[in-house]
């Protein structure tokens, strides 16, 4: 029987003092959710007269309760009589926090699926229980396409909403025995317990069609597309990073075959090029990391030594594999749709940096970017520029647009229509590598372009080779009838830089007159070597160090 309890009890539990004074103890005891546990405390007091223990409970207004509790008996000179006192601490808003904490360690805050820390944890259980009752188990690695393209022109809440209904979408897709996680980014994984490859991949054809349909966000319409991996236990591997690694290989692949597309991992697989599938799924991390960098060449007015534009060029820097060619990775984007994001971050960069030189006294000048042919045929493209422009308040003809001869050549209808968008916004437009893509020149003079840049395997040797003389003269010629300006790239030589400047190349840029350099030094560059010459003295004399590069 209750005989007294304190206002602090009263205050935990919400009953009144003389709703519990002289009624039986048996009165709280519904309100504990374990029913076993009034009678282990019996047995606890009658042996040792102590129990202590944390009680999950509930207030009498029906409110969670958590309370740590202590036990003591008080026996009297009669064995069989005795007072029980009983301390209560309440630790509720210490187990939600507890809790809470858990959850942000093991959930993502974004679609509140597990993440992939969580997800290892199942993994490694559903491997434990294959191998136990010989069953099999497939994993899926789901990759969302162009989610950079969204953030990067719509907002990041509209990526944000997209991500939550592909994680929607997944959930109302699967068995509850499954588990869908959010890895990252644009990454998630699926567990499918007891899968076999069939049904593995009847599961990939069903998310492919449902992940496929479009959706609206921010009022917006969405329709993108999703490249998924497939990797199976036992026949792939057998712990849980293993199977990881597998199927996000797949999935590169499954990329590479075309996007809205699944793959199995295959042994055949690991016949690529080991530093091929590292430079793979090391670029997906570049930006984020910030391991890309751009560096800036000049472009030089023959005539005047007067600075005429900037080209900016990418590097990446890779932690342990040191720097690495935009050659060798510039294909990797392009075949894994990441030249999007890549080729925004440039074009945002650049004009950002334009814009600071100019407001750190540099004169308004060019900054050159070149274009993919993935970028040139994305249709959001104008509405890209015309953004970072807006974002970084630098006029349009600032910014030129370098795309490659054999892009504009490829459906002229198409290329014309975009250049006249691209043309519309006040940017410039230049073809990259000229003389190397056999381009019509029915379509050039079509074509909204403001200059030729001529190609550095016709500039390398037109001081011994007539014909490479003969091709840079003749594209001087016809870039002058077509009112165009000509640039000549990989200039090394005095001799070079004479000879195109006495035909009328009106600009040149290579290491005759400088190396590309980080922006830092950039503007201290202009500075010294780009002040008016007289025409005796246009050709800019090449520093020491830039002569031995």
């Amino acid at each position: 029987m209750i005989l007294s309890v304190n206002p602090a009890f009263c205050e935990i539990t919400a009953f009144q003092a003389e709703e519990l004074q002289g009624q039986s103890i048996q009165l709280l005891a519904p309100l504990i959710h374990d029913a076993s546990l009034p009678e282990a405390m019996r047995e606890d007091l009658s042996s040792s007269g102590h129990w202590q223990g944390e009680v999950i409970s509930m207030r009498r207004n029906g409110a969670p309760l958590t309370a740590w509790v202590s036990l003591s008996l008080r026996r009297d000179t009669d064995p069989r009589s005795g007072h029980l006192i009983a301390i209560v601490h309440d630790v509720t808003s210490v187990r939600q926090v507890e809790q809470k904490l858990l959850r942000r360690d093991h959930f993502d805050g974004l679609t509140d699926l597990p993440n992939r820390q969580l997800l290892v944890d199942r993994l490694s259980q559903a491997l434990a229980q294959a191998r136990r009752h010989q069953q099999p188990l497939a994993l899926l690695f789901l990759d969302v396409n162009q989610l950079r393209h969204v953030n990067d022109n719509f907002g990041h809440t509209a990526g944000d909403g997209i991500l939550r209904e592909v994680a929607q979408r997944l959930r109302q897709s699967l068995r509850e025995v499954d588990t869908v996680a959010r890895l990252g980014g644009d990454e998630f994984a699926v567990l499918l317990p007891g899968a076999t490859a069939e049904g593995a991949g009847q599961v990939a054809d069903k998310l492919i069609e449902r992940l496929a349909q479009p959706c609206r966000v921010e009022g917006h319409e969405f329709s993108l597309t999703f490249s998924i991996g497939v990797a199976l236990s036992p026949d792939d591997a057998e712990t849980p990073e293993a199977l990881l690694r597998c199927a996000d290989t797949a999935m590169y692949r499954a990329k590479l075959e075309g996007r809205g597309r699944w793959c199995f991992y295959s042994a055949d697989m690991l016949n690529r090029s080991a530093r091929q599938l590292q430079l793979e799924a090391a670029l997906r991390r570049a930006e984020e990391r910030e391991e890309l960098a751009l560096v800036y060449q000049p472009q030089v007015c023959l005539q005047s030594g007067r600075l005429v534009g900037m080209e900016a060029l990418i590097r990446w820097k890779h932690p342990e594999l040191g720097m690495i060619s935009p050659a060798e990775f510039i294909p990797l984007a392009e075949s894994s749709g990441q030249i999007l994001s890549i080729g925004a971050w440039v074009m945002r960069t650049a004009v950002r940096q334009m814009k600071q030189w100019i407001d750190a006294g540099l004169p308004s000048n060019v900054v050159a970017v070149n274009l993919s042919a993935v970028q040139f045929r994305d249709p959001g493209l104008p509405e890209l520029v015309q953004k970072v422009l807006d974002d970084a308040g630098l006029p349009p003809s600032c910014l030129e647009l370098e795309l490659t001869e054999s892009v504009a050549a490829h459906n002229p209808a198409e290329a014309g229509q975009m250049m006249d968008r691209l043309h519309a916004l006040g940017v410039r437009l230049s073809i990259d590598d000229f003389g190397t893509g056999f381009s019509s020149l029915s379509h050039l003079k079509r074509f909204p372009i403001h200059t030729l840049k001529i190609d550095q395997s016709f500039v390398r040797d037109i001081g011994t080779d007539p014909d490479d003389r003969a091709i840079v003269q003749a594209i001087i010629q016809m870039a002058r009838a077509l009112r165009l300006t000509t640039i000549a790239e990989g200039v090394e030589t005095d001799e070079q830089a004479a000879f195109l400047q006495s035909h009328g190349c009106e600009a040149a840029q290579g290491y005759r007159f400088c190396k590309p350099m980080p922006p830092e030094d950039t503007l201290a560059w202009v500075q010294s070597h780009t002040r008016p010459n007289s025409a005796s003295r246009a050709l800019l004399a090449p520093t020491a160090a830039q002569a031995g590069v």
